[in-house]
C-alpha cells in the first residue's frame, strides 16, 4: 500500500539505505526506513494524518514480527540440520 505525500499528493517509498547488509537489516530498514517523496524528498512521519502514522506503526511492527520469525525458523532448521 502506498502512502501519499502530505505535501505534493504523490505516492511516497521507503528509502533503501541498507542495501546488502542482510536480509534481517533489509527488512528491519524497510519497516522503520524513513519515507521519501521522488518530488519533495525525505518526509517525516509526523507529517502524516494521525490515522495514516497509525496504519505505518502497525504495518511496521508486523513485518517486524515476521523477520523474527522467518529468523527464528532459519535458525531452527539450521540446528536440526
Amino acid at each position: 500500500m502506498a502512502y501519499m505525500c502530505p505535501r505534493c499528493g504523490k505516492p511516497v517509498q521507503r528509502g533503501y539505505g541498507d542495501k546488502g547488509k542482510g536480509f534481517l537489516v533489509f527488512l528491519w530498514s524497510h519497516a522503520f526506513g524513513p519515507l521519501e517523496c521522488a518530488k519533495c524528498g525525505k518526509i517525516p512521519r509526523s507529517e502524516f494524518p494521525e490515522e495514516i502514522q497509525t496504519k505505518m506503526k502497525i504495518g511496521s511492527y508486523v513485518l517486524f514480527a515476521v523477520s523474527i520469525v522467518v529468523f527464528g525458523t532459519c535458525l531452527l532448521f539450521a540446528v536440526m540440520k
